[in-house]
């Protein structure tokens, strides 16, 4: 009920700042400051060298590894178990299976026990209407520039300042003749000889060939 209570239009004014208040410094320097002494270079000591006499040297000869020879290697002979598994009696084969058409229940339908009583209320059908707007408010501004704005200074071109180009001279100069690269000319370059070793691999036996197929029906 009544009028509703609305916040008072606040008024802009600068706040309260307290002073400040700026303390007498008891601590002063006395004398004065001991710089650092300048220190000139000086090449540091390093302490001698000292080498240790070897008390260790080798005694004899030195056994080098024998040279191996190539030989075949030895290959174990292939055993081959006698198999104590065998079937007895005769194989059970599947039955042959014909087809046939499976069995379906039969579809039972219920009643329905449940009905609507009375009118279903449909939605109402709504209307377009444009909505509501709250009335838009400018407060007063409470900053104005004063005085003129400083434009920026209208810059005209110029050319740069380049500085002057020294060509110092040189004082290296070639002396006597250069040497050319001798003309080469083409010669066979050196080709080892080849070198064909014995084989030690020699066929024993005869090769068993592939047996002869004949063609024959399927």
């Amino acid at each position: 009920e009544g009028d509703f209570a609305k916040r008072p239009d606040a008024k802009w004014a600068p706040g309260e700042r307290a002073n400040v208040i700026k303390r007498d410094d008891n601590l002063h320097p006395e004398g004065e400051f001991t710089k650092r002494p300048d220190g000139t270079w000086a090449p540091g000591e390093r302490a001698n060298v000292i080498r240790r006499d070897d008390n260790l040297r080798p005694e004899g000869d030195f056994s080098k590894r024998p040279d191996q020879k190539w030989a075949p290697g030895e290959r174990a002979n292939i055993v081959r178990r006698d198999d104590n598994l065998h079937p007895e009696g005769d194989f059970h084969k599947r039955p042959d299976q014909t087809w046939a058409p499976g069995e379906r229940a039969n579809i039972v339908k219920r009643g329905d026990n449940l009905q609507p009583e009375g009118e279903f209320s449909k939605r109402p059908d709504a209307i377009w209407a444009p909505g509501e707007r709250a009335n838009v408010v400018r407060r007063d501004d409470n900053l104005q520039p004063e005085g003129e704005f400083a434009k920026r200074p209208d810059a005209t071109w110029a050319p740069g300042e380049r500085a002057n180009v020294i060509k110092r001279d040189d004082n290296l100069h070639p002396e006597g003749e250069f040497q050319k690269r001798p003309d080469g000319t083409w010669a066979p370059g050196e080709r080892a000889n080849i070198v064909r070793r014995d084989d030690n691999l020699q066929p024993e036996g005869e090769f068993a060939k592939r047996p002869d197929a004949k063609w024959a029906p399927g």
